[in-house]
């Protein structure tokens, strides 16, 4: 007869327990993270030093009162017109084993930024509306850097999960004209889920509010863009590259192969690319994309696909950068102060050598398009799809998911987004990226 207490049969009821723990444990976690907090009161905002102070038992996020893009500590005044209320006012999310934060500044919109620690930063862009009017006579479009954009009736953030388990913020905002905005074209939520490992879900959908007209819709929701910290060169946040005479800015990343697209900034205003327009045109074909700034500190990047919701019919990749490359902008170096943030359409000034101000720059990014086409000259491709209503409904029925965060290796970017993108429609679920690294 077996000795049921035997000492493999108390390491077996040990395990059963043990494990009868873990699923507990896993079930009060995932309970926990139903539903908005169970708060009555919100926090009091904090300073940036008392900030630093501030410990999380895996991510958190926090209002602060003073907080402003690239380590700019000056005064606001005089200035162009900037946010109204505290233009310093920002939601802040930050970690208790990764050094980046992923920082919503209400003088940028409160559009997010993933910011490292020496002021450096990558942002994602928004749904900015189509451009409205005819080529060589556009009226401008509705966004968000603009004087109206940045008020806070059209542009504010609200914290649903204040964290440790999952931080969830939801951003909400008017897309209007920068002189007037008492129609809005769009209205956009964005919903950020960040998750102690350092990652974040973003979740993006809009709703025209002029839906007969194709100006109030939205085709560019992804578009990489960088902040440079005060007294900042690009020399100094970027690797140099001799053979190419710049350093490597700007990447389009296939994440199913070995092709890469890289922008390469030199002095002089000078612009090269390793990689040809088949080069990005195959990239754009991938089913998993991501968009990469490589700076010196972490490479900062965004991932999308056509599990995501960016179908790669739908969705083509523009250089705006390099000098020849028709389905892009041409902008070369792109550098522009916006207080402090910069925007090429919104009361925008050129960064110059010597500025006192942090600044922007930029960029890469993705459009969608209708199906069958590629934009293989910016200005007119883009003029004819905005008038595209079939594919300015599908944009609005639709919802988007990306994925950001920091990583050391080209590697490890590819091996997240493909154990993210793989997982087909379940990675829109939050805890899709829970157990990422």
């Amino acid at each position: 007869m077996k000795n049921v207490n035997s000492p493999l049969t108390g390491f077996i009821a040990r395990t059963i327990l043990l494990q009868a723990i873990l699923i507990l444990i896993t079930a009060a976690n995932l309970k926990a993270l139903d539903g908005p907090d169970p708060i009555f009161r919100k926090p009091d905002p904090i300073t940036m030093s008392q900030l630093d102070r501030e410990k999380t038992k895996g991510v958190s996020v926090l209002e602060v009162c003073d907080y402003a893009p690239g380590l700019y500590s000056g005064s606001l005044t005089p200035s162009p017109p900037h946010a109204d209320l505290n233009p310093k006012k920002a939601f802040v999310v930050f970690w208790k084993d990764h050094s980046h934060r992923l920082v919503f500044s209400h003088e940028a919109s409160y559009c997010p930024i993933l910011e490292l620690t020496n002021g450096a930063g990558m942002c994602s862009q928004f749904f900015e509306s189509n451009l409205e009017g005819e080529r060589g006579h556009f009226t401008g479009s509705a966004e968000l850097f603009n004087n109206k954009g940045r008020k806070e009736r059209n542009s504010f953030v609200d914290v649903i999960h204040a964290g440790p388990l999952r931080v969830w913020v939801r951003w909400t905002y008017f897309a209007v004209h920068k002189d007037d905005d008492t129609q809005p074209r769009l209205r956009a939520t964005e919903d950020y889920l960040a998750y102690p490992n350092g990652l974040i879900l973003r979740r993006l959908t809009y709703e025209s509010l002029m839906p007969d007209s194709y100006f109030a819709y939205s085709q560019q929701p992804v578009e990489l863009f960088g902040v440079a910290p005060v007294g900042k060169l690009i020399k100094d946040l970027f690797p140099y590259d001799p053979e190419q005479k710049g350093c490597l800015t700007l990447v389009a990343l296939d994440i199913y192969s070995d092709k890469s697209y890289e922008i390469f900034w030199g002095d002089g205003n000078t612009v090269s690319r390793r990689g040809d327009n088949s080069t990005l045109a195959a990239i754009a074909n991938s089913p998993g994309r991501a968009l990469v700034m490589p700076f010196r500190d972490k490479m900062c990047f965004m991932i999308f696909g056509n599990a995501s919701g960016f179908p790669a019919e739908r969705s083509d990749l523009i250089d705006h950068c390099t000098p020849g490359v028709t389905s892009g902008g041409q902008w070369k170096q792109g550098l522009w102060i916006h207080w402090p943030i910069g925007w090429l359409n919104s009361q925008t000034t050129n960064w110059q050598p010597n500025s006192p101000y942090s600044y922007s720059f930029g960029s890469i990014g993705q459009f969608f398009i209708p199906k069958g086409k590629r934009y293989t000259s910016f200005i007119t491709d883009l003029s004819a799809n905005v008038k595209d209503m079939d594919l300015n409904h599908w944009t609005s029925q639709s919802v988007f998911y990306v994925l950001l965060g920091t990583a050391d290796s080209w590697d490890d970017i590819r091996r997240i987004g493909r154990t993210w993108l793989d997982r087909g429609p379940a990675c829109a679920n939050p805890d899709s990226i829970a157990d990422l690294k």
